[in-house]
């Protein structure tokens, strides 16, 4: 029998890397971005480590594996996982961090590295996050052809964190590990990806356009299901979505 109410949250924890050894040598033209890039993967999940390996080939960079937390609850070790690339990234002191899921993959590889170079080309825009995958819903605020500025995105596929703001997400990710401690049905409520949109409202996340980043189809250990959502993180306007929820308002 698990008692979740009785489990702590570690400030710290030890991180067990493995770095991807089969990237091209051809590393030119990679923004600067996609210096520090850390993907999670559990132990029990090859495939999976295969498969984002093979991605970060496509994009030609080097990545890192974090050993995923696994946990009884699968949304708090996703959680937990998250927190520890956050705190390897300030113990490193890199200035930014690429956070990924193992299921994630690059539709277009060249244009996203493109739009990346832009994006870090515009001294004009301060941010703390930038989503490179996830699943957007309006409102938003159109910035560039390649970006927009968001305030109801999740999915915690792929998203680069700059330092100054890394305690910030860790106390957010923190807090909404403790609420699924205390009450683990609400999912909905207190999922890291749907905690974190209050902080997007406040502060200043944005993401790359046209989005070309999905997360694989495939079978979800926190989800406990086959899953598909390559559709739905494509969609940036989701507008059957808005008149489903106004038809329910008539």
């Amino acid at each position: 029998m698990y008692v979740y109410t009785k489990m702590d949250i570690p400030k710290s924890s030890n991180i067990s890397i493995t770095q991807n050894i089969n990237v091209s040598k051809n590393r030119l033209n990679i923004p600067d971005l996609l210096k520090h890039i850390l993907y999670i993967n559990l132990d029990s999940r090859p495939d999976r480590l295969n498969h984002v390996q093979n991605e970060m080939n496509k994009m030609r960079v080097l990545g890192e594996r974090v050993c995923a937390i696994k946990m009884p609850d699968g949304a708090i070790g996703c959680t937990m996982s998250h927190i520890k690339c956050l705190e390897l990234a300030k113990t490193r002191g890199w200035p930014q961090v690429f956070i990924c899921e193992d299921d994630i993959s690059f539709l277009n590889p060249e244009l996203l590295k493109e739009n990346l170079l832009k994006f870090s080309e515009n001294a004009q825009i301060k941010w703390d996050v930038l989503i490179i995958g996830g699943n957007n819903c309006p409102p938003y605020t159109r910035i560039a052809d390649y970006c927009i500025k968001v305030s109801n995105n999740q999915t915690t596929t792929g998203y680069i964190v700059r330092s100054h703001y890394y305690d910030t997400l860790i106390a957010n990710f923190r807090e909404s590990a403790r609420q699924l401690l205390r009450e683990p049905t609400k999912r909905k409520q207190y999922a890291l990806d749907i905690y974190w949109k209050s902080l997007q409202k406040s502060d200043n996340w944005y993401m790359i356009t046209p989005p070309t980043v999905v997360q694989m189809d495939d079978y979800s250990d926190i989800e406990g299901r086959n899953v598909a959502y390559s559709g739905l993180m494509l969609d940036l306007d989701k507008e059957w979505l808005i008149k489903q929820q106004l038809g329910k308002m008539w």
